[in-house]
């Protein structure tokens, strides 16, 4: 009888451990999020949550998808994509279209202690001031862009009617060239390119971003709204995923430098002298209204939109 009963406790036992999969406790589904990104320093907390594994520990399997400008994006929120990065006018104007897109997180902030964004004109030039721009040509990476709108409120707060000056559109890459050259009188001009181009005799005519607030949400991440409402939990670990690469950045600067190098196919000398950007998750109705009332104010939107409900607190 010992011994059958030794048997008998053995076959339960190993049973008990040879049951299939199913049987077992499964590990809860990851959230499957499609994202649509350009390739910036900006972005960089999104490739550290995705190379540090940081998604996954918040339960997102996150698909990134390369694209050449976030902004025409939008139509596809909810069906190719479930989020993209934008900035704050992008939401906006979505909302003013009527479509149902909701802002979910932040991403870089302009801010006194850490900026992006200069008003640059060459260090020979007679123009001095935002008032000697009447009647010049100043580059711009985007009309009724964020960048161009604070250059617009930057020009209305020194009382000089933005349409007495002339904007052309060009590529970044391309803008110290074109000062220079005498093409252009000005260039609004970002990182890394405003680092860059002190070096070679530019001077600064300010930061028009600052003159929409200090700090102001400069880059965020946006949503389908059907997507956001239906999935709140995902949301929360977007941003919570999003907050340790942030942190994660802040104490390993060689190690993110690597990833940014990695994913923009910078050289590592390029990548380790970028000028980072402060990174931030903060967005709410009231940073996103602050752009409203600037859009507004230089006749960038038509019509007042509403604030409420554009962010997913």
């Amino acid at each position: 009888m010992t011994t059958r009963f030794r048997l008998l406790v053995f076959l339960l036992t190993w049973l008990a451990f040879a049951q299939p999969p199913t049987a077992m406790a499964q590990t809860p589904a990851r959230t499957k999020v499609r994202v649509a990104s350009v390739v910036s320093a900006a972005w960089l907390p999104l490739w550290i949550a995705k190379d540090k594994g940081m998604f996954e520990a918040h339960g997102l399997d996150v698909d990134i998808t390369t694209v050449q400008n976030v902004s025409t994006v939008v139509g596809a929120l909810g069906r190719q994509f479930e989020v993209s990065g934008c900035t704050p006018i992008d939401i906006i104007k979505a909302r003013l279209r009527k479509l149902d897109v909701v802002g979910i997180a932040g991403n870089t902030q302009e801010l006194t202690a850490n900026q992006q964004m200069r008003l640059v004109t060459r260090a020979d030039s007679p123009i001095r001031d935002l008032a000697d721009l009447k009647g010049q040509v100043v580059a711009t990476p985007s009309l009724n862009g964020v960048i161009h709108i604070a250059t617009l409120n930057a020009l209305r707060q020194r009382g000089v009617d933005p349409k007495a000056v002339r904007f052309q559109e060009m590529a970044f890459a391309n803008m110290g060239d074109q000062l220079a050259a005498g093409r252009v009188a000005a260039a609004e001009i970002v990182e890394p390119y405003a680092s860059a181009s002190m070096k070679v005799g530019v001077r600064t005519l300010g930061n028009p971003m600052l003159g929409v607030a200090d700090p102001v949400i400069l880059t965020c991440w946006m949503a389908s709204g059907q997507w956001a409402r239906d999935n709140r939990g995902a949301v929360a670990a977007w941003r919570a995923a999003l907050n340790d690469a942030i942190q994660y950045i802040q104490k390993n600067d060689q190690a993110s430098r690597a990833v940014l190098a990695k994913w923009t196919r910078l050289p590592d000398a390029v990548a380790a002298s970028v000028h980072l950007p402060a990174y931030t998750t903060r967005l709410g109705d009231a940073e996103i209204d602050t752009w409203i009332q600037t859009a507004v104010a230089v006749g960038a939107i038509n019509e007042k939109a509403s604030a409420i409900g554009a962010s997913l607190n």
